[in-house]
This record gives C-alpha cells, structure tokens and sequence, in this order.
C-alpha cells in the first residue's frame, strides 16, 4: 500500500469509530489543512489528524511519523506539527488497535510508539 492508500485507510477508521460513537464527521474538501476531518459533538468542532501504521519495533509497538512532507523534484522538506495545526491525532494500527490523543501530546516530536503502556490510556 502506499502512503495515500494508507491515510485513506486511518480517515475511512477513523470516520467509522467517531460515527458509531453517534458522532458527527465532517469531511474538508480540500487536502491542504494539517488535518484530515473534523468532528461536532453537541455543537464543539474538533479538528482531527489521521494516520496509520504498519512498521513495528522489536518490542512490538508500532511507529508513527508525526512529520509532514511536501516539496517538488529538486527539493523536498518535512516538517512537525505545530499548536493549533489540529485538536487530536487518530491512529489506525495495522492490527486494528485505534488511539485517540491529544495534540499537546505530541506536538514537537517526531515520531511515537504506540501499543506500549505510556499510550494506553488513548486507545479507543
């Protein structure tokens, strides 16, 4: 799969999670936000970043790259996440596990492993 098909699949999880929750999604038209979708809830928008993994760690976490990549044929550049880039990052793991975290959380680094103890408290 590659990258597109990937972050399709994570927004596909992640609008099936919110919207059997009785949440309401909302889709942008464009692909230029630092965020995939959007959720209403009682009338509060959040703003949601959506990414999938596949790639493990010996321990057996799954690594997620928190930097975005743009740039041409000559020249391309990546760059973190930003407060106010989104609300919360959904994770869609390869085995099925699903996280839901704060961005605060993970502003500034460059990537996460997930599916150890300190990231539990997310998992959906």
């Amino acid at each position: 799969m590659n990258t597109k098909r990937k972050g399709s699949l994570a927004v596909g999880e992640a609008i099936a999670h919110f919207i059997s929750k009785g949440i309401t999604v909302l889709v942008p038209i464009s692909d230029s936000d630092k965020y995939d979708l959007a959720v209403d809830q009682k009338g509060i928008v959040k703003r949601i970043q959506c990414k999938y993994s596949n790639d493990r760690e010996r321990s057996g976490a799954f690594i997620v790259d928190l930097r975005t990549f743009g740039g041409y044929r000559e020249k391309t550049y990546h760059t973190k996440y930003l407060k106010g880039d989104f609300d919360y990052l959904f994770i869609y793991c390869s085995n099925g596990d699903k996280y839901l975290i704060p961005s605060e959380k993970v502003l500034g680094k460059s990537q996460l492993a997930v599916g150890i103890k300190s990231w539990n408290e997310f998992k959906c």
